[in-house]
């Protein structure tokens, strides 16, 4: 038996999503990594108050409110984090002290980060939750040694002002300890800080008279090597690399071994931007990360990021891909939460590189197909396979995802209209996912144009629900038939309370409105015995299966009852 309800009926008025979120201090956000662009969800001012636009809209500069030293800030949780992106997501957390306007607030930030073409972090998608004030004996007094990345750029653009009209080269190391979510997990927050404190002061016992050495993000030491030949700095990245690993640590937790990772960036020869010197470098970290070399990473011109699918050429690309069927489909399991049987799969798109083998990472190429305009090419081409695989097994029930574009675009309703007209079979055997963000920008229309849909006889469902864009108002509107549970909150069931009352809720709100209910990133028993125990109706994770490429030879072992 599920659990009773916590949401009476008198109650159901207070449990908009938004005011629930706001009132547990949790917004959720997403983040385009490449070109740090930073979406927030629509109670972020409730949540955070009112910050600059630059702050809100760009996540390194957000990062810059992280107190030096208060914990890894977000882009060091994701890029220290390890693991490696199947398609469905690494999972990241991290706590750490921002400073907003007239307060200092502890912050829990946990999500999933995805990759791109080139295997390292392209986006994510998480939630940040304020826990409490800092109170001011918690954090020490920020020193010359430590500072954010916005301060840090302010020291490499001195450092270019005063060494390169002389002709003296700057280098900037950038560097981490390897593997500190492991030390974290091992030793403990308190011999975590011991370990790092002991590292900067090996790397400080090295530095040349003339180099400086600063602390920021947490886990990353920047050093300026002024009049440094190129030819000269792996030599001084393998100096810093063996002070630090000449012995072990000693905390009060036990002896860490520890290691050092460098990237390196040189003013001139690659830029004399800061900011230029700065990302690159961090770059270069990233590429000595995923090596086994103890020696620097040095960023290259234009290769300080791997030529990504945002070419020139990508348009052509694009089409070529559609007209030689190298458009595909993997499908993901969705299992029934008391039986874990398979109800249906969600079909995700995946696009081949020619005779690679390979397919363009969905973190860079969904973004970039709407950006182009050609997302709607797409969602034809997902359209057709999906019926075609409908029509082909008669037990096979499936899930498409339908872009906002695509919604307002007349000719793709036509087109499912034109599939489905006399197939009704096929119809009561799909179910069109849209997005909760693409519910909001006209209510009345979405809500017709939903309606036409399920007159054919497919479901509807609403994707990544609970960020709180959606009115209780408005869904009562929809004819939806399932509510996809935002795995950024579902993830994190174990840890929060607030998210476990958070999705509770959200699950007796479904049930009120008489619909299912999808629990997404499901990765272990205890997150989906609890949210079973909730009476939720479907499960989706790595628990219960990954997405796997279509093959038609697999269609026996693909078959469920819909």
């Amino acid at each position: 038996m599920p659990a009773p309800s916590i949401l009476s009926p008198r109650d159901e008025a207070l449990a908009d999503p938004r005011s629930l979120l706001s009132s547990i201090g949790e917004v959720a956000y997403s983040w385009d990594i490449a070109s740090d662009a930073l979406k927030w969800g629509p109670n972020a001012q409730d949540v955070l108050g009112a910050l600059s636009e630059t702050v809100m809209g760009r996540g390194l500069a957000f990062a810059g409110l992280v107190e030096p030293g208060s914990g890894r800030s977000r882009y060091d949780a994701i890029f220290s984090s390890g693991g490696h992106d199947d398609g469905e997501g690494v999972v990241y957390r991290t706590r750490y002290a921002a400073a907003f306007p007239n307060r200092t607030m502890w912050i829990e930030d946990a999500g999933r980060w995805f990759a791109g073409i080139d295997g390292r972090p392209a986006s994510a998608r998480g939630v940040l939750r304020l826990e409490r004030a800092v109170r001011p004996e918690e954090l020490g007094q920020p020193s010359r040694d430590n500072c954010d990345r916005s301060a840090l750029i302010e020291r490499v653009e001195a450092a270019l002002g005063e060494h390169l009209p002389a002709e003296r080269p700057v280098v900037l190391l950038v560097a981490a300890i390897d593997e500190l979510a492991r030390l974290n997990d091992d030793f403990g927050h308190e011999a975590t800080d011991e370990i790092i404190a002991v590292v900067q002061e090996r790397l400080r016992s090295v530095l040349r008279r003339r180099d400086h050495l600063v602390r920021y993000s947490s886990n990353r030491f920047a050093i300026l090597l002024s009049g440094c030949p190129a030819n000269q700095v792996e030599p001084a990245a393998r100096r810093f690399i063996k002070a630090v690993a000449q012995s072990a640590i000693e905390t009060a937790r036990g002896i860490a071994l520890t290691r050092l990772r460098v990237g390196a960036a040189i003013a001139p020869d690659l830029s004399r931007h800061a900011g230029i010197l700065v990302a690159a470098a961090e770059n270069a970290l990233t590429f000595a990360r995923s090596g086994a070399v103890d020696s620097a990473v040095i960023a290259k011109q234009r290769t300080a990021r791997e030529p990504g699918i945002e070419a020139p050429g990508f348009d052509i690309q694009a089409v070529a891909a559609l007209n030689e069927r190298r458009v595909t489909l993997a499908l993901q399991p969705i299992v029934r939460a008391k039986s874990r049987e398979v109800a249906f799969h969600e079909s995700l798109l995946r696009v081949g590189r020619g005779e690679s083998g390979l397919h363009f990472a969905p973190a860079e190429l969904i973004p970039l197909l709407e950006r182009r305009g050609l997302v709607r090419l797409f969602d034809h081409r997902v359209l057709e396979l999906a019926v075609d695989m409908l029509a082909k097994d008669a037990a096979m029930t499936l899930s498409i995802n339908v872009s906002p574009r695509s919604l307002n675009d007349p000719e793709w309703l036509d087109a499912f209209l034109a599939a489905t007209n006399g197939a009704r079979s096929v119809a009561e055997r799909l179910i069109v996912e849209v997005t909760e963000t693409a519910t909001i920008e006209d209510p009345p229309r979405m809500a017709r144009l939903l309606g036409r849909i399920k007159d054919q006889g497919a479901r509807i469902a609403i994707d990544d629900f609970g960020a709180g864009h959606t009115s209780l108002r408005h869904l009562r509107a929809f004819p939806i038939d399932i509510l996809k549970l935002d795995g950024a909150f579902t993830q994190n069931l174990r840890r929060s309370t607030d998210d476990r009352f958070y999705v509770r809720t959200l699950i007796d709100l479904a049930r009120h409105l008489m619909v299912d209910t999808v629990a997404e990133w499901v990765d272990d028993d205890l997150q989906a015995n609890m949210l079973t125990d909730w009476g939720v109706t479907y499960l989706q994770g790595h628990l219960v299966g990954k997405a796997e490429l279509w093959q038609p030879e697999a269609a026996g072992s693909l078959r469920a009852a819909g």
